[in-house]
């Protein structure tokens, strides 16, 4: 008897025994896929390339033009694309979809596009995606990471026996975007669903304590795979359904099967069986389904599990019932801050926590608690439940000052952003104006950051420390777009990557285009040593469009000169100048991947000793390769790679150049929100 027909024999058996039955054949994807988001967008894109189907095979996949995309016809040329009479009625059609290109999104959703992979092997967007970071260092890169996931697009040809669908699920799972990936499942037509994506669809249930629709998914996949898994998620769902009998019939059939050498999944059914703790030394690797064998087991999951890699088992503490509340506190603080929950579930495990309501009545005249989580869970309590703005303002201001001295400063932004909106953007909340602006840009919420802005230029004098402290955070305004510049639009980026002014320039950038206008210049404000800035725009033409912009441009420029001047006498005043000098570089570096001006003087200033020094970067073929793709514009490749650079913005001496290139490359190939989120998360961290 062949171990097919030996395990069918045995799946029946076990079908039997738990009623599970062994379902219907699957539906034809006709029938029940849903149709891909990329369709519509490929066949409009296949009509601007000017792609005829095949007059005699329409329906089959043909070969890869030059770019390895799009769907042309090995008996047609170009000439005969269209007909000859322009207004003659013209059909589309479009060739064998490959159930692999399915996304959740498009790209008027965020997406890439449908021809983000142009240019690349299929063998090689397998390798860049399986070797995306779990937990990226920013969480603009996370988005940026997770949009590219999810994006419907055309694949590469060849290579058939890669599936980027697979390597994409898996990732997504390993990130801990888990409803991410379900859907992404079954976006794919079902009967194009193998074992592996079925798999990945109940790891990511389990993973999220969905354990109902696990075991719902596994009864209606079990019966049609034979890999190991199935048995032990059977057993698992049956054990779940306080069923002995089945779950004692099902382990059986593993071990008679092979899997007696899973010694944790029969250490954890042992411990399930007898009421005992399983053996700590079995619990350093936990899997999905392990992870549910020990909550049965009603055992907590070893704390250690934090210090690791695992995003399962971090997720895990975080929503076990067995979880004591302080570790769940700070497991949920560090796996929202690695990407791996949302906001809003932090906001749901903080306001778990049991406070007595005088303790949050005079929170903010209390002593500090012992765990910093805790502490954050406590103001954010406070805070929710205050219904009077400038008291709920009071506390978030504790909050984002209790925040920023640990570090935490982001995401305390992202968890008060809905607390937010209830407080009046207004001179009442003046002195919560600057706070109140870090943590909306934070938040990425730029609309609201600009009405703080205003507050608080509108609100500073002399009385207070607002124009200092607008000073200090000029540079995160500068690259955030709420400050005026006078910089070269990241849009006019040339095809090589390099600055083409969109009007005027001016004599620190490049030639003067001279119309016999004269240049609008524009004085600047007196710096604090008495010293006065100054811009020279030249007009493109004589336009009078074209010489208000040049004149608006100048005005920008100088203010813009002015403030840097301001900012870097400030920063000659901070006390750990080697920490001034290595913001300054990340700032200098990133203001000229955006095209903004920066001052020689200001190089000056950080041009000292030792010249060489040890850095951490990346390395020199990722480097190439980045430039290359970007150029190329081969977006998919681009994004992976400029998420792979910007990993070193984690560690203490990460080079300033190599996160510079990424927001460059991110410019180049279009993506200028991504560029300026990941670079004012890049500062707003630094400067924590």
């Amino acid at each position: 008897m062949t171990l097919r027909s030996r395990l069918l024999m045995q799946t029946c058996l076990l079908a039997m025994m738990t009623g599970t039955g062994l379902g219907s054949a699957p539906a034809s994807a006709q029938n029940s896929a849903p149709v891909p988001l990329f369709l519509k967008q490929e066949a409009e894109q296949d009509a601007e390339r000017q792609v005829a189907p095949s007059p005699t095979n329409p329906g089959a996949t043909s070969a890869p033009r030059s770019g390895g995309f799009g769907n042309t016809s090995s008996g047609s040329t170009e000439a005969d694309t269209f007909p000859s009479d322009p207004n003659a009625v013209q059909s589309l059609s479009l060739g064998a979809v490959d159930a692999e290109a399915v996304g959740t999104i498009d790209q008027s959703r965020g997406g890439l596009g449908t021809d983000m992979w142009n240019g690349t092997t299929r063998r090689s967007a397998a390798q860049l995606i399986s070797e995306l970071p779990a937990t990226p260092a920013t969480h603009a890169a996370r988005d940026l990471q997770k949009r590219m996931l999810l994006s419907a697009a055309a694949l590469p040809q060849g290579s058939a026996d890669i599936s980027l669908l697979e390597a994409r699920v898996a990732k997504l799972i390993e990130m801990g975007a888990l409803d991410d990936a379900i859907e992404l499942v079954r976006a794919a037509p079902q009967g194009s669903r193998g074992s592996m994506l079925a798999q990945a669809e109940v790891n990511a249930l389990l993973i999220g304590s969905r354990i109902d629709a696990a075991c719902d998914a596994i009864e209606g996949y079990g019966a049609s795979y034979e890999e190991l898994f199935w048995l032990k998620a059977a057993a698992m769902c049956a054990f779940y359904a306080n069923d002995p009998t089945s779950a004692a019939f099902t382990v059986d059939l593993v071990r008679e099967m092979g899997g007696e050498s899973d010694a944790t999944f029969f250490g954890l059914v042992s411990a399930i069986r007898s009421g005992s703790t399983a053996d700590a030394d079995l619990l350093s690797d936990l899997r999905p389904i392990d992870l549910a064998l020990l909550a049965f087991a009603k055992q907590s999951i070893p704390t250690s599990q934090l210090e690791t890699d695992n995003p399962a088992a971090i997720i895990g503490i975080t929503t076990a019932d067995a979880t004591a509340t302080d570790v769940r506190l700070e497991a949920a603080r560090k796996a929202e801050n690695l990407g791996l929950i949302s906001p809003e579930k932090l906001a749901d495990v903080y306001q778990s926590v049991n406070f007595e309501p005088a303790a949050l009545e005079s929170v903010l005249d209390d002593a500090s608690e012992g765990i910093q989580a805790r502490q954050y869970a406590k103001l954010y309590q406070a805070a929710a439940q205050s219904d009077v703005a400038a008291a709920r303002a009071e506390i978030l201001a504790a909050l984002f000052e209790a925040a920023d001295f640990e570090g935490d400063f982001m995401q305390a932004a992202r968890l008060a952003a809905p607390l937010m909106t209830d407080i009046p953007v207004n001179g009442d909340f003046s002195w919560f104006a600057v706070p109140a602006l870090r943590a909306s840009i934070a938040a990425n919420n730029f609309e609201r950051a600009e009405n703080w802005l205003q507050v608080a230029k509108s609100s500073a004098n002399a009385s207070n420390d607002i124009s200092s402290r607008l000073s200090l955070l000029y540079p995160v305004l500068a690259i955030s777009g709420l400050e005026e510049t006078g910089a070269v639009r990241p849009t006019a980026m040339a095809m090589d990557g390099s600055s083409s002014q969109s009007f005027g320039s001016d004599p620190q950038s490049g030639p003067t285009q001279n119309f016999g206008l004269g240049g609008a210049v524009v004085p600047g404000a007196p710096t604090s040593s008495g010293g006065m800035v100054s811009a020279t725009v030249m007009p493109n033409s004589a336009s009078a469009e074209d010489v208000q912009s040049a004149s608006d441009r100048a005005a920008a420029l100088a203010r813009h000169r002015a403030r840097m001047v301001e900012w870097q006498e400030m920063q000659a005043a901070r006390g750990d100048q080697a920490a001034a000098r290595r913001y300054s570089e990340l700032i200098f570096n990133l203001f000229e991947g955006f095209g903004i001006e920066v001052p020689n003087t200001l190089w000056d200033s950080i041009l000292t000793a030792p010249y060489a020094e040890e850095r951490m970067t990346t390395s020199s073929a990722v480097s190439h390769q980045l430039n290359a793709a970007a150029a190329a514009r081969q977006k998919a490749k681009t994004a992976a790679l400029a998420i792979q650079a910007q990993q070193v913005a984690a560690v203490d001496n990460a080079d300033p150049k190599v996160l510079s290139d990424t927001v460059t490359s991110l410019l180049i190939i279009g993506q200028e929100n991504d560029a300026r989120r990941l670079a004012t998360e890049l500062l707003m961290s630094f400067n924590q």
